[in-house]
């Protein structure tokens, strides 16, 4: 199944946004999460939406594209735009995927939307390939480093730069984002239920209405991914009649 890649928009230009926007809506493979005027817009953007690719402008009142990219902990993939190709240079510095310099013709940005595609799909691969030689890793938390094994993980819960790893008999929290942790994860035992949550499929009890159970906990499950949710834990299991 072809990669669907959440894209967000950023331009103080109208024209030049909803031009892009239009281009990401007529791309198969691209999915529009929302489109922002600055980078104020954009970083409330960031903090409550799953963002895969950023189509950024470079020169912005206020703070640059180039500074507020500078500025994000965990940035998505990144691809400049600008009326000027003397920001080239600084964009590729800041390990850009592409840079478009405006006007930007749809053939131009497809090649660009292909270069995200073909990274990601890439990304995806190694993570689907990856064996775990150990059963075990280390967290710092409270200034200690912490064995924990996979098999005792019931959940993880994002809260912005940090993750509280829930295991069978203690919460742990430690600085990771929950998109860098889930990197870390056998993808054949963990799965991303919610933007917020990853869950230990063999610890699911039950799925009830949008919401799955481990133990007496019920966690969300996004609307995103509710289809994968129930292809990953139920498909092949269910009895029928």
């Amino acid at each position: 199944m072809t990669q669907v890649i959440n894209c967000l928009v950023v331009d103080d230009e109208p024209p030049a946004r909803e031009g892009i926007a239009e281009y990401v809506q007529e791309t198969p493979f691209l999915s529009l999460v929302g489109t922002c005027k600055n980078a104020l817009e954009a970083s409330t953007v960031l903090q409550s939406e799953e963002v895969d690719l950023l189509f950024l402008d470079i020169q912005m009142p206020k703070i640059t594209g180039l500074d507020f990219f500078k500025s994000l902990h965990n940035p998505p993939l990144v691809v400049f735009t600008t009326a000027y190709r003397e920001y080239a240079l600084d964009g590729f510095e800041l390990d850009a995927l592409d840079y478009l310099v405006k006007p930007i013709a749809y053939p131009r940005f497809l090649k660009a939307a292909n270069k995200a595609l073909d990274f990601l799909q890439q990304q995806e691969k190694s993570s689907s390939e990856f064996q775990k030689e150990d059963d075990f890793f280390f967290i710092k938390s409270d200034g200690k480093y912490l064995k924990i094994f996979f098999e005792d993980i019931l959940f993880l819960e994002g809260l912005k730069d940090y993750v509280f790893i829930h295991t069978s008999t203690e919460k742990y929290l430690t600085l990771i984002s929950l998109k860098n942790a889930e990197k870390e994860l056998p993808p054949a035992d963990f799965l991303r239920v919610h933007r917020s949550y990853i869950v230990a499929l063999d610890k699911v009890e039950a799925i009830e209405g949008n919401q799955v159970r481990i133990g007496e906990q019920l966690i969300p499950i996004g609307k995103s991914n509710r289809e994968e949710v129930l292809e990953k834990v139920v498909k092949g299991r269910l009895w029928k009649r």
